[in-house]
């Protein structure tokens, strides 16, 4: 099924190979490209970006930095369970939580800044000075990339990537860059554009220019080498849908904005990101528990933490409902979950019913627009310039029961494994998705999986460990 292509839902070509209970994304961390969204203009309908050249690790690279959780129906959730390591989740314990039945915002609204210039709305929010200047006549120079698709069920579980092909998706301008030298956790200014500057996009009463955005939270990518591989692992968030409902850590969110409750709306981009009623398919005035059910596949949840947006939160669209992710290079999700059928009764028009997913995404997606793009046929959000999903558990045809994992970074080497796992019908399954640098391992757990308080990474390891003689755990080689 495809809507807007993915941002959940596949658009490889599908060959189902054999069942197997576990697959491991080898080597997932190269350096690339994308561009990050900086402004929103909901009353032109157009979107600015910024360029982001990032590297192999950090919280730039694709999927390590935050990333949000995506249920889409027909789907029963019985336990959710988010783990980290300690190291890395410095970011989010430095906040104050917001309580899961919070009555009112626990943080006040985005400040809003005028601006001067005549063509900057004045709603635009927590500007960080800098020296920007706008760019323009720019000639980006071919990005090279690999796209690998398993074709042939007989070939060895190890896919080689296709070598030398050439990135397909929308070119990469130059756009806003620093006149200073940048900072390390700032993106750079290609080289190999040529690029006039033009005035500043916005000056403050003192004359001082300033950039529609905010730094990334900080994580050090030297975390990767220097992490306590003996450390435990903290479970950060936990749900469970057994009456009464309970989260910690967690926050229930949809693309259904209503100002008048939460979230926005707009003609130009349609709804925000907005709190849900505990059923799933109707937007709430505040944080509410989660029933763990979603009927069809024309509702989805979208999981955060649950501490607001602050001003170190990467830029979102203005007064979209907004919440962090959860960033770094070790990071594990389990899931407790079932994906009964649902029969289509010809209330939902046409659109597929019964194709049930669980995915994630760069965090700064659906926190400006997951669906849909800006008026000038350029993406608004960062996805097709390939900031990052992982489709873990996806079904992709009405009433299929085989289930696909695909990893999505146009621009960058990507693909997906053509084993599946089969689909939880009639009872429910536990699943962990599991990203242990330089890999992601998604694999069926046993029944009597407890998603206890912490992990020792022992324990972590042994999950992921993979078996070059097993025939239920593949792998699937991204990079070299």
């Amino acid at each position: 099924m495809h809507l807007p292509p993915a941002r959940g839902f596949s658009t490889f070509r599908v060959i189902y190979c054999s069942e197997v209970t576990a697959i491991t994304y080898h080597n997932i961390s190269q350096a690339g490209t994308y561009n990050r969204t900086v402004i929103v203009d909901p009353s032109t309908g157009i979107c600015g970006h910024e360029r982001v050249d990032y590297p192999s690790t950090g919280p730039l690279a694709p999927l390590f930095g935050e990333v949000s959780m995506h249920l889409r129906g027909p789907m029963t959730i019985s336990q959710l369970a988010v783990y980290q390591l300690p190291a890395e989740v410095h970011t989010l314990r430095k906040r104050n939580t917001v309580p899961f039945y919070n009555s009112r915002r626990a943080l006040k609204p985005q400040e809003t800044t005028k601006m001067t210039h005549s063509t900057i709305p004045d709603w635009l929010s927590f500007f960080n000075k800098r020296t920007y200047n706008t760019t323009a006549s720019c000639t980006p120079t071919t990005v090279t990339s690999t796209v690998t698709v398993t074709t042939d069920c007989s070939t060895a579980s190890i896919t080689e990537p296709v070598q030398n092909t050439t990135y397909v998706g929308p070119p990469l301008p130059c756009l806003p860059t620093p006149a200073s030298t940048p900072s390390a956790n700032s993106s750079s200014h290609s080289p190999n554009c040529t690029c006039e500057n033009l005035p500043p996009i916005a000056e403050s009463s003192d004359g001082q220019p300033f950039i529609i955005a905010t730094p990334a939270p900080v994580l050090d990518a030297s975390l990767v080498s220097k992490r306590d591989d003996a450390a435990d692992w903290s479970r950060v968030a936990y749900y469970t849908s057994t009456a009464p409902a309970q989260a910690t850590g967690i926050s229930f969110l949809a693309n259904l904005g209503d100002p008048q409750k939460s979230g926005t709306f707009d003609y130009a981009f349609g709804n925000s990101l907005s709190y849900v009623t505990p059923n799933g398919d109707t937007v709430a005035s505040e944080s509410l528990p989660f029933n763990g059910k979603i009927d069809t596949s024309e509702h989805e949840i979208i999981v955060f933490s649950d501490k607001e947006c602050d001003a170190d939160c990467p830029y979102w669209r203005p007064n979209a409902t907004s919440h962090y992710g959860w960033s770094g290079s070790s990071k594990a999700f389990f899931i407790e979950f079932q994906m009964d059928h649902h029969n289509n009764t010809n209330t939902d028009q046409g659109l597929i019913s019964d194709a049930p997913a669980y995915w994630f995404l760069n965090a700064d997606i659906p926190r400006i627009l997951q669906y849909g793009s800006d008026r000038n046929d350029i993406p608004c959000s960062c996805w097709s310039t390939g900031c990052g999903e992982f489709d873990a558990f996806e079904v992709l045809g009405t009433g299929e029961e085989r289930a696909k994992s695909t990893l999505h970074r146009q621009g960058n080497l990507e693909g997906g494994d053509s084993n599946y796992f089969v689909r939880p019908i009639g009872q429910t399954m536990k699943f962990a998705v599991v990203w242990r640098y330089p890999d992601i391992t998604v694999m069926v757990l046993d029944d009597g999986y407890v998603f206890g308080e912490n992990l020792t990474d022992s324990q972590v390891q042994s999950l992921v460990a993979y078996d070059a003689n097993s025939w239920v755990h593949s792998l699937f080689a991204i990079g070299n």
